[in-house]
């Protein structure tokens, strides 16, 4: 399955694709793009960036540009007031399309900025969790190390070849 077939696919089963990845958490309240994104990163897929298709913007533009032209020289014509209708219409659709390419690539930009903030925060805290075990395994080490010191005998024993002087109660 590739990253085209998992667009296709409906939010409950993106979300039912989703629940057999055991890494995935908190699948129930994504969005389908969030879905998308999740999934494509778990199995490995290349997630494209979010850019703007700027060709096509640009010839959606064009034909608008075309069609502003047509307008203005039917203005200057007797009325016609069919035609008029049909092309602000068209114009008001096409420049509607392309704010939608353009949010649309903002929205997939923002996602992917948003997994890669989390994917940092996780290796963050995975981080601090391997040092806190470090430095718990350390704090371990150092009491047994002290508790070992207490439970040896108190006394060190005398230096090989010197006797141990024992003097009496009576003091001499």
């Amino acid at each position: 399955m590739d990253l085209h077939e998992l667009r296709k696919m409906t939010v409950p089963k993106l979300k039912e694709r989703a629940k057999e990845i055991p890494d995935l958490q908190g699948v129930g309240g994504m969005k389908k793009d969030e879905l998308i994104g999740a999934i494509a990163k778990a199995e490995g897929f290349a997630l494209e960036a979010g850019t703007k298709d700027l060709g096509t913007i640009r010839s959606i533009k064009e034909q608008v540009r075309t069609l502003q032209k047509k307008k203005a020289d039917l203005q200057t014509s007797p009325p016609d007031r069919s035609n008029g209708a049909r092309l602000r219409k068209r114009i008001r659709k096409l420049k509607r399309q392309t704010r939608l390419i353009a949010n649309e690539a903002a929205r997939q930009k923002a996602v992917q900025q948003a997994q890669t903030v989390a994917a940092a925060a996780a290796a963050e805290a995975k981080t601090k969790a391997a040092e806190a075990k470090v430095k718990a395994a350390a704090a371990a080490a150092e009491a047994e190390a002290k508790a070992a010191a207490e439970s040896a005998p108190a006394e060190s024993p005398a230096p090989a070849g010197e006797a141990a002087v024992e003097v009496g109660p009576t003091g001499e």
